[in-house]
């Protein structure tokens, strides 16, 4: 008897459906998980100004005088998934790139009775899911969509 080896037709068929199965399943939260790994990047980047910005603050008294490059704060460094970030007067500004083009994370320090900072934060975004993936992160209680 004369045995053919290899595969079918329709078994390469199959396979080929499988795979376009499982990649259309993958690639939506293969793409969510790095927009919420870019967003916990930008949340780091973060630190350094908040920190330079109450620092400022204590010395300062004042919170108009924290600018970047002066008193202490830093100069707006980009990193992998963020454009730019300015600090003016202790607002704190970060403008995404790359999976987070068109976020704008705008944060703001407020003074209590007790001359504490309090930080309060926009998120604005084209993209619904970016914005509430930043508002969730960063715990803000209001989120813009722009």
């Amino acid at each position: 008897m004369n045995y053919r080896h290899g595969f079918t037709l329709i078994e390469l068929m199959v396979t080929v459906a499988i795979i376009a199965i499982l990649s259309s399943i993958g690639i939506p939260s293969y793409q969510k998980y790095i927009k919420k790994a870019a967003l916990t990047d930008m949340l780091q980047a973060t630190v350094p100004y908040k920190m330079a910005v109450e620092l400022c603050v204590l010395e300062q008294g004042d919170l108009t005088k924290c600018n970047a490059g002066s008193q202490g704060v830093p100069t707006g460094e980009s990193t992998r998934y963020i454009k730019s970030i300015t600090v003016v007067k202790g607002v704190i500004t970060l403008v995404g790139e790359k999976t987070l083009t068109g976020l704008t994370v705008v944060m703001t320090a407020t003074k209590n009775s007790n001359g504490r900072l309090n930080w309060n934060g926009v998120c604005t975004s084209a993209d619904s899911s970016i914005s509430e993936s930043c508002k969730s992160l960063f715990g803000f209680t209001d989120v813009g969509d722009g």
